[in-house]
């Protein structure tokens, strides 16, 4: 469990950002942080100004942020902001976000990813384009994710992947759960032993495994 004292003096050492407010709302440590930064896109600066607000759960990191705009929002035409009452940042996947912050999950490379996320809106509002290309938003962007990251096709296939709960090496020489007739340890053993052996990634795979199974 975290406390407002100690994400208050982390979040003060962060370069390019002013904090203005931090406090306990009970379940969560409530960070307002205006940018005072810009950020360089394809050769493109832009000015960083933005005043947002964070929610960093009392079990992060086992329970990752939240970010949205508070309390003026100047970012409304976009395609990657949630559909919540708070029209919330999407940053990104959420295993692909615990795999930048890992090892330490400190908040400063947090704040980097909100910033990457401001610049790539300054670039999209500019060029009308993205600057990195895009992936689906929502259920469907989680979808892409885990094809790209297994480099499968099928629905099928990543979610016999995905619930994979545990391996032991009597499992090495079974066939590989994505049906590829090879054996495990020949074709998805050291994807799946990466994640499987994170416990917060572990725990993230089984939320998104649960999230695809109630819509495929």
């Amino acid at each position: 469990m975290i406390d407002y004292l100690e994400v208050e003096n982390k979040f003060v050492e962060i370069n390019g950002i002013k904090l203005n407010s931090c406090f306990d709302s009970g379940n969560a440590i409530i960070v307002s942080v205006t940018f005072d930064a810009s950020a360089l896109v394809n050769n493109a600066r832009f000015i960083l100004d933005h005043t947002v607000q964070i929610e960093i759960p009392k079990k992060y990191p086992l329970d990752l942020p939240s970010t949205f705009e508070f309390p003026e929002k100047t970012i409304t035409n976009f395609p990657h902001l949630n559909h919540d009452t708070n029209r919330t940042f999407c940053l990104g996947i959420e295993l692909d976000i615990r795999k930048k912050m890992e090892p330490d999950y400190s908040f400063e490379t947090y704040v980097s990813l909100i910033a990457d996320f401001l610049g790539m809106y300054q670039y999209y509002s500019r060029y009308q384009i993205f600057p990195y290309g895009e992936r689906s938003h929502g259920d469907t962007g989680i979808r892409e994710y885990y094809k790209e990251l297994f480099s499968v096709d099928t629905d099928r296939q990543i979610m016999n992947l995905m619930k994979t709960n545990k391996l032991n090496n009597s499992m090495r020489n079974k066939k590989c759960p994505c049906n590829s007739g090879l054996k495990l340890k020949n074709c998805h053993w050291s994807q799946l032993n990466i994640i499987l052996s994170n416990s917060l990634q572990h725990v993230q795979l089984q939320k998104d495994y649960k999230i695809l199974q109630r819509r495929l």
